[in-house]
């Protein structure tokens, strides 16, 4: 049976990939969108020999108003893509780490050593700790520490 963790990270791994699903969708429709509104634009000037200088603002503005949302859209999936591939290439370096016999926080990467100053902290204000002083934690803000003394 798959840990708690597993799982988790299968049910993100899922809702990544129908985010990017969706984001395929909707850069399609914008696609699509960039050629039909101002076909129709177009046509209704045509048709109804209005103003041309309204006709003419209004595909423009349909026009940027369309870019724009492509724009974002392409960024979302842009920085989902990039999230992925971050959290697959730590799942690969893990098994590696591990049969080389390095700790998984060890691995290297700036999340390791944050996740061990972390652990070290933690350790040291539990209530196991012998009673030494904590080298490793000092306050950064004055008026706490002034409170703690």
């Amino acid at each position: 049976m798959d840990s708690q963790h597993e799982i988790k990270y299968n049910n993100l791994m899922q809702g990544l990939e129908e985010m990017h699903e969706k984001n395929v969708k909707r850069t399609r429709a914008a696609l699509r969108c960039l050629l039909i509104i101002p076909a129709v634009i177009l046509l209704m000037l045509f048709m109804t020999k209005g103003s041309k200088t309204i006709f003419l603002v209004l595909w423009i503005a349909s026009m940027f108003i369309i870019a724009f949302v492509l724009i974002v859209v392409e960024y979302q999936d842009y920085l989902l893509r990039k999230m992925v591939a971050k959290s697959q290439e730590t799942i690969q370096t893990i098994p590696e780490a591990a049969a080389a016999g390095v700790a998984p926080a060890d691995v290297g990467s700036h999340a390791g050593q944050r996740a061990d100053a972390i652990r070290q902290s933690i350790q040291q204000r539990s209530p196991d700790h012998d009673g030494k002083e904590a080298t490793g934690f000092k306050y950064d803000n004055y008026d706490e520490s002034a409170g703690e003394s």
